[in-house]
C-alpha cells in the first residue's frame, strides 16, 4: 500500500499562489444546504484543526487521523504543508477537507478527504471530490489515488460514483485510482 509520507513540502504560502477556475464554489447538499469550497489558507489551520479535533473515528490505519492529540498536530502540520488542501465550510464552520500531493507525485497524486459526522450520507463526500477531480485536472494530473479500508462501503461508494476503480489485491486496505484522462469532469457543481 501506498502512504502519505513527508516530501517535498508545499508551504501555505505556495498553496495561496495557485489558482485554478473550479475554486471558489459553492455546492448544494442533498438536504439544499449551501457549502462553500474554498482552498485552504494558513488562516483556515485553526478551523480546520477544530474540526479534526472532533473528528471521528480517528485511528492510524487508512490514513485517518491520529486519536493522539500531539500525533495528530504532526499529521495535520504534515497535511497543511505538503498538500493542495480544500474546505467545504458550512455557516463559516469547516465541516469537510479533501487534499492532493501536487509536490510529490504531480501527475499521479494521492487524494485524500474527511466529512464531519453529522455532515456525511448527503452528498457532500461526492460533491467535494468531483470539484478535486476539477482542480487535479487544471492542475495537468494524469490520474489521482487513494487508499481505503475494504470495510468502508460508504467511501467506496463515493469514490466509485466519481469514477475511481480498484487496483491492486484484495486486501484490508485497497488503492484505489482515477483515470483523469479518461474520466468526464462534471460541469455542474451545484
Amino acid at each position: 500500500m501506498r502512504h502519505l509520507s513527508p516530501g517535498n513540502k508545499m508551504s501555505t504560502r505556495s498553496q495561496k499562489g495557485l489558482s485554478f477556475e473550479t475554486l471558489p464554489t459553492r455546492i448544494k447538499d442533498e438536504c439544499g444546504r449551501v457549502i462553500e469550497v474554498r482552498a485552504y489558507g494558513a488562516a483556515d489551520y485553526e478551523s480546520l484543526k477544530a474540526m479534526y479535533d472532533t473528528f471521528e473515528p480517528k485511528g492510524l490505519q487508512a490514513g485517518l487521523p491520529p486519536g493522539d492529540d500531539q500525533a495528530r498536530l504532526r499529521w495535520l502540520q504534515h497535511v497543511t504543508s505538503g498538500l493542495f488542501n480544500i474546505l467545504a465550510l458550512y455557516k463559516g464552520s469547516v465541516i469537510g477537507h479533501c487534499g492532493i500531493d501536487l509536490c510529490r507525485a504531480p501527475s499521479c497524486p494521492e487524494y485524500l478527504i474527511f466529512i464531519q459526522k453529522s455532515f456525511r450520507d448527503h452528498g457532500i463526500g461526492t460533491r467535494l471530490s468531483e470539484v478535486m477531480k476539477e482542480v487535479a485536472k487544471e492542475a495537468g494530473c494524469e490520474k489521482v489515488w487513494l487508499t481505503v479500508r475494504t470495510a468502508n462501503t460508504r467511501a467506496i461508494n463515493v469514490f466509485k460514483k466519481v469514477g475511481f476503480e480498484f487496483c491492486g489485491g484484495i486486501e484490508i486496505e485497497r488503492d484505489m485510482e482515477l483515470d483523469l484522462k479518461q474520466a468526464k469532469v462534471s460541469c455542474s457543481l451545484s
